[in-house]
Formats: structure tokens, C-alpha cells, sequence
């Protein structure tokens, strides 16, 4: 019985998986922001090869800001692709 419970409690505990906190966001908030960002994918078009750089830096960004992505996806347009233009000129390299 004792095994049991142990295995139930462990599998719960598993299931819920750990939440995101500001500056640290879990696995699942991180590919949701990362699926998301990537439709802006055509404004980096400047930075070539560093676009997963930047999507990183965009992603880190937000963590820094807010809980979780549920509450960054509040941001309008214009300023998501303000943090991100601003990892952009990070990057930024001419051919």
C-alpha cells in the first residue's frame, strides 16, 4: 500500500510538472513563446543566421518581465516587436 501511494504522489507531482516564475519559465511557456515569436520571423530578415539567437534573446526577455507566458501574451503587437527588434540590433550583421 505504501508503494502505492508513493507511486500515485510521484506520478501527481510529475503530471503538473514544475510552473513558470519570473526568470525562470517552464519548458511548455518557453516552445509556446518560441512557436509564437517565429511568425515574426520575416522582421529579421537583417540578422541571417542569428534568428534563433534572437528568438532566444526575445524569449529571455519576457521571462525576465513576466510570471509566465500566459501574462506576456498580453503585450500588443507593436511592443512584442519592439523587444525583438531590440535583440535584433544585437545581432545584426551585414552581408
Amino acid at each position: 500500500m505504501k508503494v502505492f501511494f508513493v507511486l500515485i504522489t510521484s506520478l501527481t507531482l510529475f503530471a503538473c510538472g514544475a510552473s513558470s516564475t519570473k526568470g525562470k519559465w517552464n519548458e511548455e511557456d518557453r516552445k509556446e513563446a518560441l512557436k509564437d515569436v517565429k511568425e515574426f520571423s520575416s522582421a529579421l530578415e537583417t540578422v541571417g543566421s542569428a534568428k534563433d539567437q534572437c528568438f532566444d534573446c526575445y524569449i529571455d526577455s519576457l521571462e525576465k518581465i513576466y510570471d509566465n507566458y500566459d501574462s506576456a501574451k498580453k503585450l500588443n503587437e507593436d511592443d512584442r516587436l519592439s523587444i525583438l527588434m531590440d535583440c535584433a540590433i544585437q545581432y545584426i550583421h551585414f552581408d
